[in-house]
């Protein structure tokens, strides 16, 4: 089997390691990658775009990061308060969250966070 890539960003009221029913429909941008180093680089990529431009980041295992300005929340109507909206980004293998493993990449995700 051919091993696939592929980096995500989604636009929601939940962290992006959820995975409700239906969590697709919030996906806002998709990349798909042949080779394990672009798709790296590409959510290496997103990531500083996104922790540019929000304030809060928290990740999940490192291959699931959240991110969200606390002013950006919007009205659900059938839940009758404000809910939180959060810019995802995700990066899969074979269509699992990757494993991420390499020093390296986990300490400029960790450098990130701490912002």
């Amino acid at each position: 089997m051919k091993t696939t890539w592929r980096v995500i960003t989604t636009k929601s009221d939940a962290e992006p390691w959820w995975f409700f029913e239906g969590w697709e429909k919030d996906i806002d941008r998709e990349w798909t990658f042949n080779n394990r180093d672009e798709a790296v680089e590409t959510f290496l990529s997103e990531m500083k775009r996104f922790s540019e431009r929000y304030p809060k980041a928290k990740t999940k295992k490192f291959h699931s990061i959240a991110f969200w300005d606390p002013e950006e929340v919007y009205f659900c109507e059938a839940c009758d308060d404000d809910l939180q909206v959060y810019y995802g980004l995700v990066i899969f293998e074979n269509e699992q969250p990757m494993e991420i493993n390499e020093d390296s990449i986990i300490t400029e995700i960790t450098n990130r966070m701490e912002r």
